[in-house]
């Protein structure tokens, strides 16, 4: 078994508890700029090359580091299949150490090697990969972009089997995805030992350099192990997940044993622009079991599924910009994933903060619709359901219309569910044509097509919260871009619904252009290139529209949207965030940098949460203020908000709760759930009145009402 392998097995299975030692403090050995032995024609040279006494003066010599030359390289190569690095140091007294730290920063692979033993690899396959083995996939170097170097640790019983007094010799292959053809490539390596006494031996440790602790969070803590293999965006490779949390107010520790889950998972790095911008990447992850195959899971309160997502935020400094916005939709009683702050470690790199989200897909527990198999292909079952989005990337059908603002470009829709891989022909027409109906009537002068308003083919309780939210957050690529809609069959409603919400990292200010951080006027109008649905034009002129969206505005504003209900949140969630923030800006070290799109740089985490904050606080303003439309001229069977009255409201645990003004037979299903998404009470089929369970604590509840005509959402006030 290599080292790697040995300090993968300790992790996974032990959680190696005590890797280190007692460490006065850490001296750096190796640095990067020193100069190294190099090799690029790497076809003849001996097995034996990474091995002490294996001669390398015939080699080129040069500081490190040493590539291509594109801003992080000192010496400068002509392209190879492969860079081969050798480095010979002295030790003189190894009873002094307690722990070694390899730290290595590359494109696009490499395999290290201590006095020939492997101690860490990344990117790449093979016990001793040849000179012209091509990397696993791209990878970019980090710390020309203002990341930090990936770090290997490596414990004192294995210092000492692998390490001598005297002579000794790091050294390092580095190999690209694409050979000859790759545009860059670079190697910049460290060797950092810690010490039990305070002598200095050796040099003072970069800047960078973060001394390895056993964390303590009250985050719960996320361990992924992928033996040492580099995850590219795709294909998803296999892995292993982690997951300790020893409950609410608990510290939970590095070092302790996985508590809240344990699986083995495939996985991959996910997103577009933020994928190739940012160091910090996004990963989407399966869970599986020993047989490789896709497994529900239910850890930290989330609900059974396989498909997850861990968001990265990296321009958002407050890490807190999409939770919110899930926050927020839940608490108005339309699906959007559940999230989850953590400290995530890779390959026992700390990652930093990030957030657990459910990745968008019908489910029972997610979009909540029907299946919709490859032989439904006729009747009621062909009407759903479908989930279906606006958004970058290859379209799978074009609109006959343009997009707003720019002539000839047609707006494009693509296929979640079912994918366009496994939708068949009978299936892709109907929606389509669906889709094609719908936008027809938006464009006819009377709003009707196929005997049918616009009107009735959406659902438009969850298009005005969708516009609320939307505008709240000033979101850059609202309405254009990550825009996902929904419809179930024909028998359980069959309107088209505006969800679920997605993608917020730009959005409540943090966006320096299309007018998205200031606090006034609709984002609608302010779209810097437009490209914005028509239809949505067409609702923001309907007067009906507008009214409801006020009445809507006004009930969510008394009660899951009210000033006290968003900065609770906020301030409850940065509390918990605070320290973990320190560990993430220690890793990423950007909180006095502007990362694109930031309009302002604070200089502090307490700083970017005030900046959300009086952010958040002039828009809401603004909208109470400015809002369009007048609850008043809505009549009592076309609002939203009036079609049906919830008494007692607020109500007292145990008190039965009447729901009037529906006709009761066309009810078809009523959920109750809190304002973090929980699902408390639900049933189906003609109830007219709920009997709430004593033991539901006080808070703010929502009630969502399916009937034949869409879906109708009300809060409810439960306290003693």
């Amino acid at each position: 078994m290599s080292l790697a392998n040995a300090l993968f097995t300790c992790f996974v299975l032990f959680s190696c508890h005590a890797l280190f030692g007692q460490i006065d403090h850490w001296e750096t050995i190796l640095y990067a700029e020193d100069t190294w032995h190099y090799s690029v024609d790497n076809q003849n040279v001996s097995t034996l090359w990474r091995n002490i006494n294996f001669d390398d003066s015939s080699w080129l010599v040069g500081p490190g580091g040493i590539g291509y030359g594109d801003g992080d390289d000192q010496t400068e190569i002509d392209r190879t299949l492969s860079l081969y690095l050798r480095n010979r140091f002295e030790l003189a007294d190894l009873d002094r150490m307690e722990g070694l730290y390899f730290h290595a920063d590359y494109d696009d692979a490499f395999v290290a090697y201590l006095n020939g033993e492997e101690i860490a690899r990344s990117n790449i396959e093979g016990a001793f990969p040849g000179f012209d083995a091509a990397a696993n996939g791209l990878r970019e170097a980090q710390m020309y972009q203002g990341g930090a170097p990936e770090g290997y640790q490596i414990d004192k019983e294995m210092l000492l089997n692998l390490l001598q007094e005297g002579e000794n010799v790091l050294a390092v292959q580095v190999h690209n995805f694409d050979g000859l053809n790759s545009s860059d490539m670079t190697g910049l390596f460290w060797l950092s030992v810690g010490v039990n006494d305070e002598e200095m031996e050796f040099g003072t440790v970069p800047e960078w350099f973060v001394e390895p602790e056993d964390i303590s969070s009250e985050l719960p803590i996320v361990r992924i192990y992928t033996n040492g293999q580099y995850i590219p965006d795709e294909p998803s490779i296999p892995g292993s997940i982690e997951i300790v949390y020893n409950g609410p107010g608990e510290l939970n520790q590095l070092s302790d044993m996985a508590n809240a889950l344990y699986s083995e998972i495939s996985i991959e790095r996910r997103g577009q622009s933020s994928l190739w911008i940012f160091p910090k990447n996004n990963f989407g992850f399966e869970t599986k079991d020993e047989l490789g195959e896709d497994t529900d899971v239910s850890f930290l309160n989330f609900p059974d599924e396989e498909d997850w997502i861990l968001h990265g935020p990296y321009s958002d400094k407050t890490f807190l910009r999409n939770a919110l916005a899930m926050y927020m939709a839940r608490a108005s009683g339309q699906y959007a994933s559940r999230t989850r702050a953590v400290e995530l470690f890779i390959n026992d790199n700390y990652e930093g903060v990030y957030q657990i989200m459910e990745r968008i897909k019908r489910d029972k527990n997610r979009i909540d619709i029907a299946s919709l198999n490859s032989d439904e292909i006729s009747g009621d079952d062909l009407t759903g359901g479908y989930v279906i989005k606006i958004d970058k990337g290859e379209p799978d059908w074009l609109s006959r219309f343009d997009v707003v603002g720019s002539p000839g470009t047609k707006l494009t829709y693509q296929y979640v569910s079912p994918q366009a891989s496994a939708i068949v022909p009978e299936q892709e027409a109907y929606i389509q044509s669906f889709i094609d109906s719908m936008e027809l009537a938006f464009e006819a002068s009377t709003g009707v097509y196929g005997g049918k308003h616009y009107r009735d083919y959406i659902d438009m309780a969850s298009f005005i919260d969708h516009f609320l939210l939307t505008e709240i957050s000033k979101d850059v690529d609202a309405y254009r871009l990550s825009s996902y809609f929904y419809k179930d069959k024909d028998s359980k409603g069959g309107r088209l619904k505006a969800g679920p919400v997605w993608d917020f990292n730009i959005a409540f200010g943090n966006q320096d252009d299309c007018g998205a951080a200031t606090p006034n006027g609709y984002m609608y109008y302010q779209q810097c290139a437009l490209a914005n649905p028509f239809w949505w034009g067409v609702l923001l002129d309907d007067e009906g529209f507008r009214n409801k969206c006020r009445c809507r505005w006004d009930e969510l504003r008394g009660g899951p949207w009210s000033d006290d209900a968003i900065f609770s949140y906020i301030n409850e969630q940065a509390d918990l965030l605070a320290e973990p923030a320190a560990r993430n800006f220690a890793k990423w070290p950007i909180l006095n940098q502007e990362i694109w799109p930031n309009p302002v740089v604070t200089g502090s985490y307490e700083g970017e949460i005030n900046y959300l904050k009086d952010y958040l606080e002039a828009r809401l303003e603004w909208l109470d203020t400015n809002l369009f439309g007048d609850c008043n001229l809505v009549s009592t069977d076309e609002s939203n908000t009036k079609e049906i009255s919830i008494f007692p409201n607020p109500a007292s645990p145990g008190d039965p709760v009447f729901i009037n003004g529906l006709g009761h037979e066309n009810i078809l299903a009523w959920q109750l759930m809190d304002i973090h998404g929980q699902l408390h009470l639900e049933n189906k089929g003609n109830d007219p009145s709920i009997q709430l369970p004593t033991h539901l604590p006080d808070g703010t509840y929502v009630i969502r009402i399916t009937t034949s005509k869409g879906s109708v959402l009300s809060t409810l006030i439960l306290q003693h």
